[in-house]
């Protein structure tokens, strides 16, 4: 036998056992899945799942760093470019996607920040942080509602509220006076 951890057998169990935890993942959150329960519908023994995994959350991180790994974005990609290639994963992938979006997991939000500030956009935490808030609330509602846009739309939905100027009329809302604003930007 190669290597216990790379197998084609010990592939295929891991990949039992993940398909296993996201399914269980659509009806009930992570903290009431069991072990037990999972072995019992994978059909694996209790051994089997403690070989590769100490608990059920690190089988999560593990297909969430799967998923990490598989999807293509170079660190020089262009933002708009990365964003819709993440999108794409996410819906080819929707069992996942609840995963990230349903449980918080957010690795992978991270990883699209990192990349953001890696292109050269110099934003300051904050910006970062307002940014990535609201792509992560507009991708966690494409999630909820279905995913009926496809990744192409909801990349330009995302672009037109995130990066466009198309919010600058509710400036008034939060800043009386126009010359207060322009101490901010």
């Amino acid at each position: 036998m190669v290597g216990i951890k790379n197998n084609r057998r010990a592939r295929y169990t891991k990949k039992v056992v993940q398909e296993t935890v996201l399914d269980l993942l659509e009806n009930k959150p992570i903290n009431n899945i069991t072990v037990t329960e999972v072995c019992k519908k994978a059909d694996v023994n209790r051994t089997t799942f403690y070989r590769y995994y100490e608990d059920i959350y690190h089988c999560v991180d593990d297909i969430e760093l799967d998923f990490l790994n598989s999807v293509d974005t170079p660190e020089k990609v262009e933002p708009t470019s990365a964003l819709e290639s993440l999108l794409t994963a996410f819906y080819n992938k929707k069992k996942l996607s609840n995963l990230v979006f349903v449980e918080g997991k957010t690795r992978i939000l991270e990883r699209m920040q990192n990349s953001m500030n890696q292109n050269g956009k110099n934003l300051d935490q904050y910006q970062s942080a307002y940014l990535m808030s609201g792509m992560q609330s507009i991708m966690k509602i494409w999630v909820k509602n279905g995913m009926k846009e496809t990744p192409s739309e909801l990349t330009q939905v995302i672009i037109k509220i995130v990066f466009a100027d198309e919010l600058q009329p509710l400036r008034k809302l939060v800043v009386n006076d126009s010359s207060e604003c322009d101490k901010f930007v």
